[in-house]
């Protein structure tokens, strides 16, 4: 075995939020400590939550006031992830190549 460290062999890590890194209004124990010192190693850091009910600039300011290092940019909702899939760039074709015509039955 290396002595190279676990962490090492990582860009970045993705954290979910409610009960791993806050419960609530108030941070796990350890987590906003775990999350300063990654950060400080230069490890990539991204939030990831299935609560759609806050905007990602209100996780992330809670999370600063927590003390843990977050950009408004470093947090993905649901919605987001949900969202996604339909951002599509100009002229791509969504249809495909067998589309139907307008007023038409399937196998038509």
């Amino acid at each position: 075995m290396s002595d190279e460290s676990l962490v090492s062999r990582f860009d970045a890590l993705l954290a979910d939020l409610d009960g791993v890194v806050y419960a609530g209004p108030n941070a796990i124990p350890g987590a906003v400590e775990s999350l300063q010192q990654l950060s400080g190693l230069g490890i990539g850091l991204g939030y990831v939550t299935n609560n759609a009910s806050r905007s990602p600039a209100d996780v992330a300011a809670h999370l600063r006031e927590l003390g843990a290092p977050a950009a408004d940019n470093q947090v993905v909702s649901s919605s987001q992830a949900a969202a996604e899939p339909a951002r599509l760039d100009a002229g791509t074709r969504v249809t495909g190549p067998h589309h139907r015509k307008s007023g038409t039955r399937p196998g038509n």
